[in-house]
């Protein structure tokens, strides 16, 4: 690998997801699939739709429990949201240095999700 790979700059990225991958993402949610990893203690930043088809986004621990979820309501709620939203802005960037670009919720993930 070239020594530009290890100089990404998650900064930078903040093209937004728009709302195509948005809606294709929130289709797949609501499938029962969830994007998050899951193994044990902390597993990132993750998204799924409830049985009453709200959506959750937040951290994961222990690959099944959401911590203080962000939840939308309704599809209509979280679609635009998510359009908005670049692999820069939910990096927890602000985060201690332990959540940032931990397990993130990228444009990488997203597209991986949907194809």
């Amino acid at each position: 690998m070239d020594s530009e790979h290890f100089s990404y700059d998650l900064e930078s990225d903040t093209e937004p997801f728009g709302y195509e991958i948005a809606s294709l993402v929130a289709d797949r949610l609501q499938t029962g699939e969830i994007l998050g990893y899951g193994h044990r203690d902390y597993c990132g930043m993750g998204m799924k739709a409830d049985e009453n088809q709200r959506f959750l986004y937040g951290e994961i621990y222990d690959s099944i429990d959401f911590s203080n979820p962000r939840i939308f309501k309704t599809k209509d709620l979280f679609v635009p949201w998510l359009a908005a939203q670049s692999t820069a802005s939910p990096a927890c960037l602000e985060d201690d240095e332990f959540f940032q670009e931990n397990q993130i919720i990228s444009r990488k993930r997203l597209l991986e999700l949907i194809m």
